[in-house]
């Protein structure tokens, strides 16, 4: 069975490798150098302009579309807001290199086949894509307020309304995709987008689907990201051989991305992981994962209901036939109720004045005074390292 290649990246700024500084130029060149055009005629160019995969080229495009501002990079693209000429609509375009994918086109197809069949208010809409000889164009719906691992950086944890309103978003997302047999397979804070609501309340929509697939029976390979991966996948592992078992009584489905919620509600109410380890030990991570022994330490709980610690409990069950679906999840009492507390309050400063300073809640030093006390860092957070040193994984997953 054939190992899964890396998946394209949403749009991260702190990740490496940006476009190449030929299409970098191609494009500045090419929007300086375009001549006024008519109306009428930008109309008729963008509609004709294919969306199916047909080869167009680059002034194609920037005649459709006006290209600006650098949004974010990443290791196989980079993000630009853009304009449609035609009716002046604002989208992301994704670039990507095309060069940069050989040995995982398949990755690309999957991630474009997938995500254009998908239409939530809780999923990153694909509108439509181009390709050039060297490049891939993905129009998409454009989300400018960051990922939520930037936030987490930025704030260190979050009240438990808006950790539930979050929650509700992501299951809401993951519910709809379940729903079409689609696990997501690398949910984690870089691929969930935030849109600002009224009151500095956060909204989440799901991207980057270059590791999604359709589950029609269990599944035996490997992919993920450390921190947020479930037991069910370490389980493909012969702990003691270190060798990949490419055969194991269960496999995994959809059910993984429950797990990755739940880590993600453990950091978001207090600010680092449920699973880590003291000395960045993989194997380590591994075997605790496995043994899912969860313990809200003391201080940093001290505030947390106890409804909160049940849904985190809920969603971290070693067995994923327990383990609460999305759906379940979505209606979850805490939840429920976390949702609309933030709801109604950012409704209420709404409708109070439009000048009002957001009535965000926030622990001003809790992101750094967490780092400093537990030793948390992004790169931690982030833990791109490869679930074994001894396998090509997904290059997502090698040490950094």
């Amino acid at each position: 069975l054939e190992q899964e290649g890396g998946n394209l990246d949403h749009f991260n700024p702190s990740a490496a490798r940006p476009i190449s500084r030929d299409e970098e130029k191609s494009l500045i060149q090419g929007l300086n150098a375009a001549p006024d055009v008519q109306k009428d005629t930008q109309n008729k160019a963008t509609f004709d302009l294919p969306s199916d995969g047909s080869s167009v080229t680059l002034q194609d495009i920037e005649r459709c579309y006006e290209i600006g501002r650098v949004m974010g990079d990443g290791n196989f693209a980079v993000v630009r807001e853009c304009r449609r000429r035609d009716n002046g609509q604002t989208l992301a375009l994704k670039v990507v290199e095309r060069s940069k994918l050989i040995g995982r086109e398949h990755m690309m197809q999957n991630e474009l086949s997938l995500l254009g069949s998908l239409c939530h208010p809780r999923v990153v809409r694909l509108f439509a894509h181009h390709h050039t000889h060297t490049h891939s164009y993905l129009v998409m719906e454009l989300v400018s307020g960051g990922d939520l691992f930037e936030a987490i950086s930025d704030r260190g944890k979050f009240s438990e309304a808006e950790a539930g309103l979050m929650v509700s978003d992501v299951s809401e997302a993951l519910n709809y995709i379940h729903c079409k047999s689609i696990v997501h397979r690398d949910l984690k804070p870089e691929n969930l987008l935030i849109e600002q609501a009224a009151a500095g309340i956060c909204r989440l929509k799901l991207g980057d689907f270059g590791l999604a697939m359709v589950v029609t029976e269990p599944v035996f390979t490997v992919c993920g990201t450390p921190t947020y991966v479930a037991p069910e996948i370490l389980l493909l592992f012969s702990d003691s051989e270190r060798i990949c078992l490419w055969f194991c009584p269960s496999g995994y489905g959809v059910a993984v991305d429950i797990w990755a919620l739940g880590v993600i509600l453990y950091i978001l109410l207090c600010g680092f992981p449920p699973f880590r380890s003291q000395d960045r030990d993989q194997e380590e991570l591994f075997k605790l994962i496995k043994q899912a022994q969860l313990h809200f330490l003391s201080p940093y709980w001290d505030p947390i209901s106890e409804e909160a610690r049940c849904l985190v409990r809920a969603l971290l069950q070693t067995d994923p036939t327990v383990r609460l679906t999305a759906e379940q999840t979505l209606l979850h009492p805490w939840v429920k109720a976390m949702a609309s507390m933030c709801r109604q309050r950012a409704l209420t400063d709404k409708t109070q004045t439009n000048t009002a300073e957001p009535n965000t809640v926030q622990t001003p030093n809790a992101a750094e005074s967490l780092r400093n006390q537990r030793g948390i860092t992004p790169k931690e957070l982030r833990s791109s390292v490869c679930l074994f040193r001894t396998l090509p994984l997904d290059p997502r997953l090698t040490c950094r």
